[in-house]
C-alpha cells in the first residue's frame, strides 16, 4: 500500500464523494447538458489543478483507542495532507470571496437537497465537504456498529452536537440546516473518536470546490467578469503564496471555460509559522 494515496482506495473515495468528484463540479451540484439559450454568454466554468511540488509525504497512522474492536480494524492514517498519484494536492477549498454574485438559473434548478457525511470505517467521508446553505441541509449517517458522534460550531451560527447511535437505529441518520455563511470551513469532530476529523463550509452560493484526488477542480457556470477567490488548506488555513496573497486571487471569468493550468505549491507554503 502507497502512504501518498492508500487507504481504502483514496481514488474511489474521491469519485463517491459528495463534496468533490473526481469531475471537479461542486458538492452536490449536476449541471445538466441544457444550454441557456439566450443566457449562453453569461456563465463559464473555473478549471486548474493544484499538484505538491515534492515526494508524497508519509501519512502516518493514528492512535485508535477507543471502539477497538470495531476500529482498530481499519488502516486509520492522517489525513491533514493528502498527495495523489502524479502528486495532485487534495482537499484544497476554492471558492468565490466576492459578494452579491449572481447564481445561474441551471445550478438553482438542479441542486440536490442534500450533502451526506458519512460515518464509515470510523472516519468521516468524505473529509471535505461544500454546502450551499440556503438550498442543501447537511445529511449525516452513521454506517458503523458502533456509536458516533458529529459536533462542530460555525461562527455565529448554532453549534451541533449530533450523538448517531449504530443502524438499524433510525436516529442512525440525521439532517442539520446551516443559517449563516462561513469565511472559512468548519471543522467537524467526534467526541467519541478523537482521531476523526473532517470540514465543511457553508456558502450562499454554489460556487466553491474541493481538490480530487489528482488535484483538479472546477467550479461550474460562474457569472462572466472578475471575481475574488480564496484558496484554503486545512493545514495552514488560508492557502498564501507568492501570488496569493492571504490565498487570495482575482480572475475574470469568461464565457466557457476560464483555464487556471497546473499550479505547482511548495511543501513549504503548508507548513505552519
Amino acid at each position: 500500500m502507497h502512504d501518498s494515496i492508500d487507504r481504502r482506495t483514496f481514488l474511489a473515495r474521491a469519485t463517491a464523494m459528495t463534496a468533490a468528484t473526481a469531475g471537479g463540479l461542486a458538492a452536490g451540484l449536476h449541471v445538466s447538458s441544457r444550454v441557456l439559450a439566450a443566457d449562453d454568454g453569461k456563465w463559464g466554468d473555473l478549471v486548474g489543478r493544484l499538484v505538491y511540488d515534492g515526494p508524497p509525504p508519509t501519512r502516518e497512522p493514528l492512535t485508535v483507542d477507543k471502539d477497538v474492536e470495531c476500529c482498530g480494524k481499519f488502516d486509520i492514517r492522517d489525513e491533514s495532507l493528502m498527495v495523489g498519484s502524479g502528486g495532485g494536492l487534495a482537499n484544497v477549498y476554492i471558492y468565490v470571496r466576492s459578494r452579491r454574485v449572481e447564481v445561474c438559473p441551471e445550478l438553482e434548478e438542479s441542486v440536490d437537497e442534500l450533502v451526506l457525511l458519512d460515518n464509515r470505517d470510523c472516519i468521516f467521508m468524505p473529509h471535505c465537504l461544500t454546502i450551499w446553505y440556503p438550498r442543501q441541509k447537511l445529511h449525516i449517517v452513521n454506517s458503523d456498529p458502533v456509536a458516533q458522534n458529529v459536533a462542530f460550531s460555525p461562527l455565529g451560527d448554532l453549534p451541533a452536537n449530533i450523538v448517531l447511535p449504530p443502524p438499524p437505529d433510525a436516529a442512525a441518520e440525521a439532517t442539520w440546516t446551516f443559517r449563516r455563511r462561513q469565511s472559512k470551513p468548519v471543522p467537524i469532530a467526534c467526541n467519541y473518536h478523537p482521531w476523526e476529523s473532517a470540514y465543511i463550509l457553508p456558502l450562499d452560493t454554489p460556487y466553491a470546490t474541493v481538490t480530487a484526488a489528482d488535484g483538479t477542480f472546477r467550479i461550474p457556470k460562474l457569472p462572466v467578469g472578475e471575481l475574488e477567490f480564496q484558496v484554503w488548506h486545512e493545514r495552514v488555513g488560508y492557502l498564501e503564496t507568492p501570488r496569493w496573497q492571504r490565498g487570495r486571487f482575482e480572475v475574470t471569468i469568461s464565457p466557457g471555460v476560464t483555464e487556471l493550468g497546473t499550479i505547482t505549491i511548495a511543501p513549504t507554503w503548508l507548513e505552519s509559522a
